[in-house]
C-alpha cells in the first residue's frame, strides 16, 4: 500500500515538473506530509508505547548504566570534554527561560489582538523519556533538558510561522529547507494579484 502511494506521488511529480507548477508542487508536498502525519499519528495511538514501557519496566531496567560507568566507557578524553562543556550546555537554560517568558507574553497579547488562534504548548513540550527505566538520573536530566529546549524551538517556530502568515504571507524566490507549517498557505513570490486579493483571508486561517 505504501509502495503504491509512493509510486503515485512520483507520477504526479513528473506531471508537475515545470517552472509554472512550483505552487502546485508545494501544495502537493503539504498534502503528502499531512497524509503521512495522519498515518504516523494513528500508529502511535494504536501502539501505546508508554503502557508498554511500564509493562517492560523490570526488563528495561537491566540495561541501566550508572553515570560512573558511562564516563568510564567514554574514556578519559571524552569524559573531560563532557565535563568542560557542561557549564556551556546547561548555562543556555537562562536565556532559554527568558526567551520563553518573552515569547509567551507576545503570544498571549498579540495573538489575541490579531485574533489568531493560540498555539498549544502541549503539542510541543513532551516529557515522556524520563519514565524509561534504563536511563540513569543524569541521562533523564539530559532528556528533560533536550525535550524542553527543542520543544521551545518548535513552539516558537509555530508562533513565528503564524505571525509571518499574518504580516507577510509571501513565499520566497528560493527554496526554503523544511519550512514551517504555515508556509504552504502563502502566496507565490510573483503573484501580487493573489497577495492583494487574499491577504485578509490568509490572516483568518
Amino acid at each position: 500500500m505504501l509502495e503504491k502511494f509512493i509510486t503515485e506521488i512520483r507520477e504526479k511529480l513528473k506531471e508537475l515538473n515545470s517552472f509554472d507548477s512550483l505552487g502546485k508542487i508545494e501544495e502537493y508536498k503539504i498534502i503528502i506530509q499531512k497524509e503521512f502525519d495522519e498515518v504516523i499519528t494513528k500508529l502511535y495511538k494504536k501502539k501505546n508505547l508508554l503502557l508498554e514501557a511500564l509493562k517492560r519496566k523490570h526488563e528495561l531496567k537491566i540495561l541501566k548504566s550508572s553515570v560512573y560507568q558511562n564516563l568510564k566507557k567514554s574514556g578519559l578524553t571524552m569524559s573531560f570534554r563532557q565535563i568542560i562543556s557542561a557549564p556551556f550546555i546547561y548555562g543556555m537554560i537562562i536565556p532559554a527561560i527568558f526567551f520563553h517568558i518573552c515569547l509567551e507574553i507576545y503570544h498571549q497579547i498579540c495573538f489575541r489582538l490579531y485574533k489568531i488562534k493560540l498555539s498549544k504548548p502541549a503539542e510541543h513540550f513532551v516529557f515522556d523519556r524520563g519514565r524509561l527505566s534504563y536511563l540513569n538520573w543524569l541521562e533523564k536530566l539530559n532528556c528533560l533538558y533536550c525535550s524542553y529546549f527543542n520543544g521551545l524551538m518548535s513552539y516558537a517556530r509555530e508562533i513565528s510561522g503564524k505571525t509571518e502568515r499574518y504580516w507577510c504571507p509571501i513565499k520566497h524566490a528560493q527554496m526554503i529547507k523544511d519550512p514551517h507549517g504555515e508556509y504552504g498557505k502563502f502566496c507565490d513570490y510573483l503573484d501580487g494579484k493573489e497577495f492583494r486579493k487574499n491577504w485578509k483571508k490568509l490572516r483568518k486561517l
